[in-house]
């Protein structure tokens, strides 16, 4: 008998300690569950928010070979470019007055099969005849003279006639 009693103890031992396994399976279900739950109920609330918004602010890169966006020597060549540009595809003496809300809006550092690191940008331009655009460019290392430095190509939203940059700027607003 006690050889029987004890394989019925081992029995509901084994059975005791599946249900224990089950339980702790099912709290852990229920938790992510209960997780998942919370997290879908405060994302709705965002969704309705159809206002603009500030672009979010930029990731520092401290080993980055290209310049910030705002930087006024990326600035100088954009503004040079369309200087020199929009004369000669646009009849009108167009000039940039002043440049402002300059946001990075990608960054793909060089590495692995990337041989050129860029850095993509958006801002706003008030031209000379009043109007604000908006500009794309986009600054490149190693695209300089000679392939020794970096340079920065710009591109005012509705002052591309020629589609150089492709149409609405596609080519340097890729993000």
């Amino acid at each position: 008998m006690p050889v029987q009693y004890t394989g019925l103890r081992r029995c509901f031992a084994r059975r005791s300690l599946l249900v224990h396994r089950r339980i702790r399976r099912m709290r852990s279900r229920l938790a992510a569950v209960s997780a998942l739950v919370a997290a879908s109920c405060a994302t709705p609330a965002l969704a309705a928010d159809y206002g603009r918004t500030a672009p979010a602010p930029a990731v520092i890169v401290t080993n980055a070979k290209v310049p910030a966006c705002d930087d006024a020597r990326v600035m100088a060549q954009v503004e040079d470019q369309f200087e020199y540009g929009a004369p000669r595809t646009i009849p009108a003496a167009l000039a940039v007055v002043e440049f402002s809300g300059l946001f990075e809006k990608a960054y793909q550092p060089m590495g692995g099969r990337k041989e050129i690191e860029r850095r993509y940008c958006q801002g706003t331009a008030l031209i000379s005849s009043g109007e604000y655009r908006t500009l794309y460019y986009v600054i490149e290392y190693p695209m300089g003279y000679a392939g020794l430095s970096w340079r920065a190509e710009g591109c005012v939203l509705g002052l591309d006639p020629w589609k150089v940059y492709g149409a609405n700027c596609e080519s340097l607003r890729r993000f």
